[in-house]
């Protein structure tokens, strides 16, 4: 950080982005500063700190459940409206983010602005459908998650646009899922493999299957072969074994190596099996 100059802590939305559009600052916007602040480029000559704007807010509109880029780790873990949705698999994943002193200051915004194969929300946003909020000089944009890494997208969070809600559709909150973190420990930041299994179930029936990967790449991935074998099954047992197999032709086209994917294939075929309790 020995090239920076200014430090700004702006109080509204509309005031970061006048900073952060302004060529002469040079300026960088952070948010938790876990990650941020040890890696920011050497043209960065001003740190904008968000942690004052007015976007950590969790709540539910329009039946979607919206989280404030702004939320921190811990505050996402505590919320009664995560814990509910989803069997709480927002909150749990959460709560599973490094050690209590970075999940105090870790915000999900930061966590999903820039790709890195350790990010756990990326991963499971993915799964869930979510869609990013982000403000820019052109104004408001609202996207899939999945494009936001995407080249097309146009804008980099934190450079040229601030993130302000993520968004989780409202067809998801009954959703059965699951979000593994596969480390040497649970206060582990670096992983072999995060992991995100979702069912949208009806009767016995898989209606709809999300399976979502990181840690293997910068950027997460779906895994469409077993989405495909999973959905319009009947779960339990049964469904795990096509499940897996097809799994392993995921991981196998991510390279993932034999460990991660005899792993990765097992803890699906737990989910699978495990749908009916």
């Amino acid at each position: 950080m020995n090239n920076i100059k200014n430090y700004a802590f702006p109080r509204t939305v509309k005031e970061a982005l006048t900073l952060l559009l302004n060529k002469k600052y040079k300026a960088m916007a952070i948010a938790g500063g876990t990650l941020t602040a040890k890696t920011l480029p050497p043209a960065v000559e001003t740190c904008l700190h968000l942690k004052n704007l007015p976007i950590k807010a969790i709540r539910i509109s329009g039946g979607n459940l919206v989280i404030g880029a702004g939320a921190s780790f811990d505050e996402i873990d505590k919320s009664n409206i995560c814990q509910n949705w989803a069997g709480g698999v927002i909150a749990a994943s959460a709560a599973k983010c490094s050690t209590q002193l970075v999940r105090n200051m870790a915000t999900i915004g930061g966590n999903i602005a820039r790709p890195h194969s350790f990010n756990i929300f990326p991963v499971v946003m993915l799964g869930l459908d979510a869609r990013v909020r982000v403000v820019s000089g052109k104004g408001e944009k609202t996207a899939d998650f999945q494009d936001l890494y995407a080249p097309g997208f146009g804008l980099r969070p934190g450079l040229d646009c601030l993130i302000t809600e993520l968004i989780v559709p409202a067809k998801t909150r009954n959703w059965k899922c699951e979000f593994i973190k596969l480390a040497k420990t649970e206060s582990s930041w670096e992983s072999y493999l995060l992991l995100f299994f979702a069912a949208q179930m009806k009767g016995k029936t898989i209606e709809q299957a999300r399976v979502s990967v990181g840690a293997l790449s910068p950027r997460p991935f779906r895994a469409m072969a077993a989405e495909k074998e999973l959905k319009g099954l009947c779960a339990g047992p049964r469904c795990a074994g096509p499940a897996a197999a097809a799994f392993a032709l995921d991981l196998d086209a991510a390279r993932a190596g034999d460990y991660r994917s005899h792993a990765a294939c097992s803890l699906l075929g737990r989910f699978a099996a495990g749908l009916l309790k």
